[in-house]
């Protein structure tokens, strides 16, 4: 066993990724570090990050082909995990070595996670060359899994496809069937930098969907604090990204919701809490590029690492979604992105867990409640009750648990057992008498009312022949439908 699981939330895990270096615990970024010339020392990346990836093609090159100590190479004595050299294939057309090679070689340098060679493309690629680049890597990946055995470190399977979803079925079909102990998504930069976070987020629940379900899953060149939250929730373990030191050559300052420009601040202080924000911008605007570069890029680790323990704190708590919530109003492609997550709520339903060590209320809000899993959950469960009259008596409460109101003791006893008495909920829809207390139907606040909640009132309700409706409106074409003005108006029609 490679990987154990800690604690989940959504598709969201905490884990401990074994390798022979040591435990990398999960969600896990790799900042990239270049062997020729990194710009950040190494002893900074250390205070926030355990593991690092570097370019094993830029190594080789560098050793003329000889097995080097990466990690000597490097000055680096925590995890090791190496690129092949594809994201060079994708900017060059090519590279000098063979996919078969550069594997071995990461093995023979002490990488303690080696990827194989794949052919990557940006999300513009056109179909046909698109499936080219797909069936090649699927070729190439069945060689390689012919050589796991061999090879003393964990080695990531890429799925391929970008946008082309039936390309991504078929790639992450194919790769997972291989015995890869990592799977990874590829060629995400370009979605990342033009800000189109839905598209790469469905990706994502498409490999998700189609690959195995324990595996640890990486998502390549994704080092953003917004995107962070949602790939985790959707299952994404591990990440790699040079966004720290790329975005520090820029002036380009990571916060927790947003990316900031140095030459955009008009404020004394930055807004945070790093070394950066604590020295004057007068005096960051006046350092030399390299001091500048330097002590934002450590900014940016800081925000990414923090991001990273918010995101574990969440998954401990159960409240990863209350934090996607929040999220996702600094972008309108999140907020698209989780009012559009409805459609794919069974996938996430069955990886979220049912309850936590600690059990918390709910939020829910009216324009995303239905992406969440719990109401598809309460409407499937409800498949298996019966009901045990003909007549239903349907009443909206406000306090919580329903099963405790005045209103439901009272007509409890009016109806004496001849009717079957249920609770309209904003969010549930229709919620039982024998279920009321079941979490978390009573262990929510909930705003505004979710389509979906009045749609499944409507198809339970069918099954009666008569319904009394207190205090919530719900016309049913082809029932008698009685509204009740009093409560004791029940004693009427019972």
């Amino acid at each position: 066993m490679i990987f154990e699981l800690v604690a989940k939330d959504l598709a969201g895990r905490i884990g401990k990724l074994y390798t022979k270096s040591g435990v990398v615990e999960t969600p896990a970024l790799f900042p990239v570090v270049d062997p020729r010339k990194q710009e950040l020392p190494l002893d900074v990346i250390r205070r926030y990050f355990g593991q690092v990836i570097t370019n094993s093609y830029f190594v080789y090159k560098l050793a003329g082909g000889r097995a080097v100590d990466v990690k000597k190479v490097l000055g680096w004595d925590g995890v090791v995990m190496t690129d092949s050299g594809a994201y060079q294939i994708m900017r060059y057309g090519s590279i000098e070595v063979d996919p078969d090679e550069i594997l071995l070689y990461q093995a023979s340098i002490g990488s303690d996670i080696g990827v194989i060679l794949d052919l990557p493309f940006d999300y513009e690629e056109p179909y046909e060359s698109a499936l080219l680049k797909v069936e090649e890597t699927i070729r190439r990946a069945k060689r390689a899994a012919a050589m796991l055995e061999r090879l003393d470190m964990l080695v990531v399977g890429p799925i391929q496809g970008g946008l082309h979803l039936d390309l991504l079925t078929r790639s992450a079909r194919e790769i997972s069937k291989l015995g890869f102990h990592i799977f990874a998504i590829g060629s995400p930069t370009t979605l990342l930098e033009e800000y189109k976070f839905d598209l790469l987020l469905e990706a994502v629940l498409h490999v998700k969907a189609n690959i195995v379900r324990e595996a640890p899953l990486h998502l390549f060149g994704a080092g953003h604090p917004l995107i962070l939250p949602f790939a985790v929730a959707l299952g994404v373990d591990l990440f790699d990204s040079a966004s720290y030191v790329l975005y520090a050559r820029d002036g380009r300052i990571m916060l927790r919701d947003r990316t900031l420009r140095l030459d955009d601040v008009k404020t004394d202080y930055l807004p945070c809490s790093t070394k950066l924000c604590y020295t004057p911008v007068k005096e960051i605007r006046e350092m030399t590029r390299e001091e500048r570069t330097q002590l934002i890029a450590e900014h940016n680790l800081a925000v990414l690492r923090e991001e990273l323990l918010e995101v574990k704190q969440r998954i401990h708590e159960g409240t990863l979604w209350e934090y996607l919530e929040i999220k996702a109003r600094a972008h309108p492609s999140l907020y698209r992105f989780l009012r559009g997550l409805a459609k794919f709520r069974k996938l996430i339903e069955e990886y979220d867990p049912e309850t936590h060590p600690k059990p918390h209320g709910l939020f829910f809000y009216q324009d995303t409640a239905d992406s969440r899993p719990e109401p598809l959950r309460h409407w499937t469960r409800m498949a298996n009750l019966y009901t045990p009259s003909r007549t239903a008596v349907v009443i909206r409460v406000d306090e919580k648990p329903y099963s405790r109101t005045w209103e439901y003791r009272y007509v409890k006893k009016l109806t004496g057992g001849r009717a079957h008495i249920l609770f309209y909920d904003p969010v549930f829809g229709i919620v039982p008498e024998e279920v009321a207390e079941v979490y978390p139907l009573s262990q929510n606040e909930a705003e505004g009312e979710g389509e979906g909640a009045r749609a499944h009132a409507y198809e339970w309700l069918s099954q009666y022949d008569v319904v009394l409706t207190y205090n919530v409106d719900l016309p049913i074409i082809g029932k008698r439908v009685v509204k009740l003005r009093t409560l004791d108006e029940v004693s009427l029609y019972i």
